[in-house]
C-alpha cells in the first residue's frame, strides 16, 4: 500500500490507476486537475470511465491543492455535478463555506437557501425563475442576465456584492 491511500477515496483500485498512470507519490498528483486526471484514466483503460471516478478526482484535487480541506468537503459525492457546476445563479456549492454543513446545495434544496427568510421568500428569485418557471439548469442563456431577481447581500458591502455579482456572471457565460 502506498501514501497514495492516504488521501480521501483513494481506494485500492484507484491507487493502483494512479500508479499506472505513473503518479507515486501525493506531491505527483499536487496541481493535477480533476478533469486531466479522468481524461488520463479513461485513455489508460481504452473507454470512458464512469462519471463517479470523475467526482473521486474533483474530490482528489481539492483535498490536495486547498490549504485546509474541510473533511466534509472531502467526500467525493459532493463533488457531482449538482454541486460542482454552477447553480442556476451561477454560484458553485463546493466553494461555499457553508456547504455542505449548512446547505446541501440549491438543486438539492430547490432554491430555499438560508437568506431567504430575510426576504420573506420560501425560495431564492432566481431559482424560481430559472428552474420553476422557465424550465432551465442555469440562468446562463437568459437574455435578461442579470436582471432584479440577483439581489444584495445586506450584509456585504456594495464592492463585496459586485465582485460577487462579477463571479456567478463568469460561472454562468463559461457554461
Amino acid at each position: 500500500m502506498s501514501e497514495l491511500r492516504k488521501i480521501p477515496n483513494v481506494g485500492k483500485q484507484t491507487e493502483q490507476d494512479l500508479i499506472a498512470m505513473g503518479y507515486r507519490s501525493i506531491e505527483s498528483l499536487r496541481g493535477k486537475r480533476a478533469e486531466e486526471l479522468y481524461a488520463e484514466e479513461c485513455r489508460l483503460r481504452g473507454f470512458e470511465l464512469d462519471r463517479c471516478q470523475l467526482y473521486i478526482y474533483r474530490a482528489l484535487e481539492y483535498y490536495l491543492n486547498t490549504e485546509n480541506p474541510d473533511p466534509q468537503k472531502c467526500k467525493w459525492w459532493f463533488w457531482k455535478d449538482d454541486f460542482y457546476l454552477p447553480a442556476p445563479c451561477g454560484a458553485v456549492c463546493t466553494e461555499c463555506a457553508r456547504f455542505p454543513s449548512e446547505c446541501a446545495g440549491c438543486r438539492k434544496i430547490e432554491g430555499k437557501v438560508f437568506w431567504t427568510k430575510y426576504l420573506n421568500r420560501e425560495r431564492c428569485a432566481v431559482y424560481d425563475c430559472c428552474v420553476k418557471d422557465k424550465g432551465q439548469r442555469t440562468c446562463a442563456d437568459c437574455m435578461e442576465l442579470p436582471c432584479e431577481r440577483f439581489t444584495k447581500d445586506p450584509t456585504l458591502t456594495d464592492e463585496q456584492n459586485e465582485a460577487g455579482l462579477k463571479k456567478l456572471l463568469k460561472n454562468l457565460r463559461q457554461l
